[in-house]
């Protein structure tokens, strides 16, 4: 038996450095993802490093072997086929940096309408000629060259080897956060894809009533109950304004680091009115959106079903007039006939404002500036003065990675003072997101102002500021983070109203994106729909956070956290799995 071990084992010595040098990408994706996801442990950089490598290295193993069992030799074919490999590792790792998940499905779906002016930067061409680079000379200088017939022998082992660590891999018999984020890490990134693609997915149900265990699950998480809360002041004139990528990390009063001149408009209000920070649900533009308007933590069930529940239909049947603003083209991803299926009627972005003169010398990058979609907003409501009102304000200028690089001649004042010091003062000169927000700080005083000398601020009147997503990454920031706390990572919303809310924000600490479409429902005096996940906020209650991703399910409240595959065969699993791809509605 042992000699037969060795026997196999030896189709491996052969290459053995060339295959562990490249698994370094792989390893590095790792790594970064255990620091994002929070799960760097003893356990995580010992057991789940060594697994990692061993996938890695198979894999790699695999791929060099096939390309020679195919009959290529030449150190660029093998290069070529690494580069793409290491392409979807590299955008694991933004993924990771970004938004905290992995490269999945959902992403490949936005890259048809991406903004692809980053492919120009120098560092990037750099990079990517390093992921060629790196694998050719690699494999031009340390492979050895085995027979066809030793490549086709080494593809059958490896395959055995990786499925063997799939089922004895110490991880399997491990618990806690950790363990689920370092198995979560485990595959190759064009291995989850295809598992997600080929994996059966729970299917999408509208019910007017839970039975047996589903019921049981909402139940166990205080979902659904009647109530019988109430705001005492209401308003038909609401205006939600979701900042793009906005998080606590870039107001002051949370970040003392952010600096005063880049925070002062945000720090007032913070201040100055009703504030709740928020946990997010889900990540990217219309996934946030989408929680928002539903109150249901499953933004493709919405989406993906004209929205089963959607405070904006609510609203409209109520008589409110509906409409969305955004500074990007209406027509990305097809997000106007999504928007007018959550019950938007009227929609305007980069394309209509493209056609009018005032508006299109400011439409550049992703799309129109903030500050003249907000210069349109105030006009907007001033035709409208008269009508109940929901207008949706969508921004673009702080969109990832660095935020608006070209504000087309509009200016700024200095976002630091001279007791900044210099490198606080040159990092908020060139484009990043401290800058981005920077500047968004003062476009949004300059909208507070108008809307006042406008009379648009009235009793009638609500101005609620919040995000369709936060910001992770720390990238080009100057060492603004670096006193992180998981409060920086959750989404701010702030009531601007001269009727003041008299009810108390909630002090429950999970409050989060759910809770926006009850919370608009019961400012404007209509009940929300008892299928909706969230609660007011300004209603004191238990609540629980449901994040769905890709393969897994992330539930957090005050008993702790609780992670769900969505492959889980465990009733109780199961059962919450079922709850939250069910719309429960009235009809």
């Amino acid at each position: 038996m042992l000699s037969f071990v060795k026997k196999y084992l030896s189709l491996l010595r052969q290459d053995f450095w060339l295959f562990a040098l490249l698994t370094l990408p792989g390893m590095i994706f790792y790594f970064t993802g255990l620091y994002q996801l929070d799960a760097l442990t003893w356990t995580t950089c010992t057991i789940g490093a060594l697994n990692k490598f061993a996938v890695e290295f198979l894999t790699i193993s695999i791929i060099i072997s096939l390309i020679h069992v195919m009959g290529f030799t030449k150190a660029g074919v093998f290069a070529l086929v690494m580069f793409l490999y290491y392409v979807t590792i590299s955008a694991d790792i933004v993924l990771l940096v970004y938004f905290k998940e992995r490269f999945g499905v959902k992403y490949l779906m936005t890259l048809g309408g991406a903004q692809y002016q980053f492919l120009l930067d120098i560092r990037l061409i750099l990079y990517l000629v390093f992921l060629y680079i790196f694998p050719f000379f690699a494999v031009k200088n340390m492979w050895h060259k085995p027979g066809r017939h030793a490549s086709a022998k080494r593809i059958a082992l490896c395959a055995v080897l990786l499925a063997l660590i799939a089922v004895i891999t110490p991880l399997n018999f491990m618990k806690g956060a950790d363990v689920f984020f370092a198995k979560h890490l485990m595959d190759t990134t064009a291995a989850g894809i295809i598992k997600e693609l080929i994996a059966d997915k729970p299917q999408y149900k509208k019910t007017a009533e839970l039975e047996g265990a589903v019921k049981e699950e909402a139940d166990k998480y205080n979902l659904f109950k009647p109530t019988a809360f109430t705001n005492q002041n209401t308003y038909d004139r609401i205006i939600l304004l979701t900042t793009e990528a906005f998080s606590n990390k870039f107001i002051k009063t949370f970040n003392p680091a952010i600096p005063s001149e880049a925070s002062d408009t945000f720090d007032t209000l913070v201040t100055g009115y009703p504030y709740a920070s928020l946990k997010s649900v889900t990540l990217s533009t219309l996934y946030g959106l989408s929680v928002i308007f539903s109150g249901h933590p499953n933004a493709e069930l919405s989406f993906n079903n004209d929205y089963p529940l959607s405070l904006v239909k609510i609203l409209k049947e109520k008589g409110f007039k509906t409409v969305f603003l955004r500074g990007a083209n209406e027509e990305y991803m097809n997000e106007h006939i999504i928007l007018k299926s959550a019950g938007f009627e009227e929609i305007y972005g980069a394309k209509y404002f493209e056609s009018k003169p005032e508006y299109a010398p400011y439409v550049a990058w992703w799309g129109l500036t903030d500050r003249r979609l907000f210069d349109y907003a105030v006009k907007y409501l001033k035709e409208h003065k008269n009508d109940k009102l929901f207008m949706n304000i969508l921004t673009v200028d702080t969109h990832v990675p660095t935020g608006r690089n070209d504000y087309l001649g509009q200016e700024y004042p200095p976002l630091t003072a001279p007791e900044d010091g210099e490198d606080l003062q040159n990092l908020y000169e060139r484009p990043n997101m401290p800058r981005a927000f920077g500047n968004y700080n003062y476009d949004l005083s300059l909208f507070l102002v108008a809307l006042d000398e406008a009379e648009l601020l009235d009793d009638r009147t609500l101005l609620i500021i919040t995000a369709d997503h936060p910001f992770f990454a720390n990238l080009d920031t100057g060492g603004l983070f670096k006193n992180y706390r998981s409060v920086f990572d959750e989404v701010p919303m702030i009531f601007i109203s001269q009727k003041p809310i008299k009810e108390a924000v909630s002090r429950d600490s999970f409050k989060s994106q759910q809770d926006i479409a009850p919370t608009i429902l019961g400012l404007a005096g209509i009940p929300a729909p008892k299928g909706m996940f969230g609660r007011s906020i300004f209603e004191s209650t238990p609540r629980t956070v449901f994040n769905i991703k890709d393969n897994y399910i992330a539930v957090k409240n005050d008993g702790g956290t609780r992670f769900v595959p969505l492959n889980s065969s465990k009733k109780e699993d199961k059962a919450l799995v079922s709850l939250l791809y069910t719309a429960l509605t009235e009809e």
